[in-house]
């Protein structure tokens, strides 16, 4: 058992304190990709579930492999979780797994799951860290930081006194990159005190088409490219080159703190 305890130990340990080290922090609000030598984080507590694991690890009940169902994994040390997401790939139940043992092989006749060498995510002194959204929101859901739109916010989105949806019921269909941007502007409330002639006017600097309906609101026409590029304009991230004053458009950004 202290064998099993030591090689699950190596399999965080050997890979999650090193996820920090030496990386920019970015706080995640769902609009951009970090580099290498960055890591996302949130900032959230815990559930009310993790209460036990510092102080009263015997009162954590002792997982049911043949009815529970897994998350993640973590490894609790030093006052720091990391996490492992985990699905049912991982689960040997009622699957023909081989090994090989004195040189011939046997069969695994008891449920059984893997434990990946590696860490998806770390929580530390309230922050939720992590390299990819996905893998995160696996182990908490993040949406109460990023979400994609719902039916209901793109129809809200639709009643915005600077849009004009052409085609309310096409504009419900749209793909996830819309939901996205649709949440990105919303939460930004960029439209509210929007000037959209002066909108149109610098799109134009960028050649992308945006019409104005006869009370200065923007039109989203039915045609899922264009909407995406009005999208990312209103975004801002359209962008022109401080040295050499070329145009380019970006699908990540972070804002810049400069101090005075």
């Amino acid at each position: 058992m202290q064998n099993i305890e030591n090689d699950i130990r190596s399999s965080f340990m050997n890979y999650g304190p090193n996820m920090l080290v030496g990386k920019d922090e970015v706080a995640f609000d769902g609009n951009y990709r970090i580099d290498e030598d960055e890591i996302m984080y949130v900032i959230m507590a815990l559930p009310n579930d993790f209460n036990d694991v510092a102080n009263n690890a015997i009162n954590i009940p002792v997982l049911d492999i043949q009815t529970d169902k897994i998350k993640a994994l973590f490894w609790f040390e030093g006052n720091t979780y990391y996490f492992q997401n985990f699905d049912n790939r991982k689960m040997l139940r009622h699957r023909n797994v081989l090994f090989y043992n004195n040189q011939t092989f046997d069969k695994l006749t008891s449920n059984a799951f893997i434990v990946d060498n590696g860490v998806s995510a770390i929580y530390e002194d309230g922050k939720f860290y992590f390299p990819t959204y996905p893998n995160a929101n696996k182990i908490f859901s993040l949406a109460d930081f990023y979400h994609a739109a719902t039916n209901e916010d793109l129809t809200t989105f639709g009643a915005h006194n600077c849009v004009s949806i052409s085609d309310p019921e096409w504009f419900l269909e749209s793909n996830s990159v819309i939901r996205k941007q649709v949440t990105l502007l919303q939460k930004s409330a960029l439209l509210d005190d929007a000037d959209t002639k002066q909108i149109k006017k610098s799109a134009k600097k960028f050649k992308l088409v945006m019409e104005l309906d006869g009370v200065g609101k923007i039109v989203f026409p039915r045609n899922r490219k264009a909407c995406k590029e009005i999208l990312f304009f209103l975004n801002e991230n359209y962008y022109v080159g401080l040295i050499t004053k070329k145009h380019y458009r970006t699908n990540s950004k972070r804002v810049v703190d400069i101090e005075q």
